[in-house]
């Protein structure tokens, strides 16, 4: 019975994330604990591999730290402006200059620590747990991929990151105070990961709230993808993603017919949701919350229908963007008002507008945020597949692919005709925008194709473009280290040009 408790007690502490005696090392709880009285019986595996998640949730999912802040909203000035009524904006967050966006204010890095802690834990002490053979191979598949999704989300964020491949248990280790590696060294190790992944054999499961055989290809793809167009990779990367996605099928069978039902909370864990993060009313993960109005702003009859009611509302479509999608509507796209809602619900009767994505449960006063967190879903894989056929050059087959996102959303075949290279590569940077605005995706498809340097993300200089910032700082698509990460471990440095 006693026994029972503790392991209890430590699988909470797992779950939550609670810091025992190394919360001021900025990696994570001390795993000593649990090394010292779990991994002694087939549950205590069963119970860490949960904690992989919602650590990885932990990391992707708090206000300002996660998928849509990493991965979007540095797009800066093209897509986002202040809010409408409250004229407020995380202006730090899409500017590249050293006086907003400073090592002092970035945040994240120790909840992907955490993460990587974790899955690091499983893969040290799963044999010890007299599990089944199965088991053990689940668990570290489970790992492997978790670790593998982690640390590519935080290499293309910081860089030079520690590469921490053992838990940390006590204060000796080298992985308590770790120092950088280079992106290289990181890459290459998500490289084993994916492997070593793969080579647990077909155990990894549907459940979508954990890696599965699809979600594995999603970010083999990705990676693939990544390592050719930005690491000078060569063609083997291409043929690696086009293994993964053709693992996956690229068809439109898997998209669902209602773009905005991929989106519903009454939907969770659809045919197009491939990888997803549990999100429930206690919680409340995510960053919906900015896209919402106060109440005092919109009148009293249309507060929740439509317009969602919160604490605060930072972010807002500019001008241009919000044109794009309107146009878009007025073409036929059936998308846009799943990513746009617009109209004069003002108080003052002014025009207002937000994003309808991922909201969640809006039936009280004000908006509960229990939507779950989407990382991959299938309209991705066909976007990818278009994007990799850019690349090897064989634009009919790439429009194929496109044309699939296309038709459902405008309704018909063939949107785009022509295969022209310039051509096709700007009907792929269009879809992006188009088809997945606030889901952390059209940052990272714009550094792969290169379009990244014709938008400029903040227009403090005029005439500055995001190219000039380039001139200045090698590293200015990176996230400086931050500053509270530098004072506890001296054995980090801060990357070049965000010194």
């Amino acid at each position: 019975m006693k026994k029972t408790i503790i392991y209890l007690f430590v699988a909470a502490l797992g779950l939550t994330g609670l810091s025992a005696c190394h919360s001021d090392l900025d990696i994570v709880y001390d795993n000593a604990l649990s090394a010292s009285i779990m991994w002694k019986d087939p549950s205590d595996l069963e119970q860490s591999v949960p904690g992989i998640y919602a650590r990885v949730r932990g990391f992707l999912g708090a206000n300002e730290a996660n998928v849509f802040y990493f991965g979007e909203v540095r797009v800066g000035d093209y897509m986002w402006g202040p809010s409408l009524k409250d004229k407020v904006q995380d202006n730090f967050k899409i500017s590249c200059r050293h006086q907003t966006f400073t090592p002092s204010n970035t945040i994240g890095w120790a909840d992907a620590y955490k993460a990587i802690d974790q899955a690091n834990a499983v893969l040290l002490h799963s044999g010890e747990c007299n599990a089944t053979e199965a088991k053990v191979k689940w668990a570290n598949a489970q790992a492997y991929f978790a670790r593998a999704f982690v640390y590519f989300y935080a290499v293309r964020l910081w860089g030079e990151i520690p590469m921490n491949l053992l838990p940390v248990e006590g204060t000796a280790q080298p992985e308590t105070y770790p120092a950088q590696a280079t992106a290289a060294q990181v890459y290459e190790q998500i490289g084993k990961d994916i492997e070593a992944c793969e080579a647990c054999g077909d155990v990894l499961g549907g459940e979508k709230y954990f890696g599965t055989k699809d979600a594995l290809n999603m970010l083999k793809a990705e990676y693939a993808l990544w390592m050719y167009s930005t690491q000078n990779g060569g063609n083997s990367y291409l043929s690696m993603a086009e293994t993964a996605l053709n693992a996956i099928g690229i068809s439109d069978s898997k998209l669902l017919a209602d773009y905005s039902k991929v989106f519903d909370r009454g939907n969770r864990k659809n045919a197009e949701v491939i990888f997803a993060m549990n999100n429930t009313a206690s919680s409340r993960a995510g960053y919906q919350v900015y896209f919402c109005h106060t109440s005092n702003n919109i009148k009293s009859n249309f507060r929740q229908k439509p317009v969602p009611i919160s604490s605060s509302q930072w972010w807002h479509y500019s001008e241009g963007f919000q044109k794009q999608l309107l146009d878009s509507k007025a073409a036929g796209d059936k998308r846009v008002d799943t990513n746009l809602g617009i109209g004069n619900y003002g108080a003052d009767g002014g025009e207002i507008s937000w994003c309808n994505k991922l909201l969640g449960d809006m039936t009280g006063s004000t908006v509960v945020f229990d939507n779950d967190l989407l990382y991959y879903r299938y309209a991705l894989a066909v976007m990818m597949h278009a994007e990799l056929k850019y690349y090897q050059g064989n634009y009919d087959a790439a429009l194929k692919s496109l044309n699939l996102i296309a038709k459902r959303a405008y309704g018909k075949d063939n949107v785009y005709t022509s295969n022209a290279k310039e051509a096709v590569l700007d009907a792929i940077v269009k879809e992006y925008f188009l088809e997945f605005p606030a889901e952390g995706v059209i940052w990272w498809a714009l550094i792969r194709t290169g379009r990244i340097w014709g938008y400029v993300p903040n227009n403090e200089i005029p005439g500055e473009t995001f190219a000039d910032l380039r001139a200045k700082n090698a590293n200015i698509l990176l996230w400086p280290i931050p500053q509270s990460s530098l004072n506890k471990n001296t054995n980090l440095h801060q990357l070049a040009g965000w010194e």
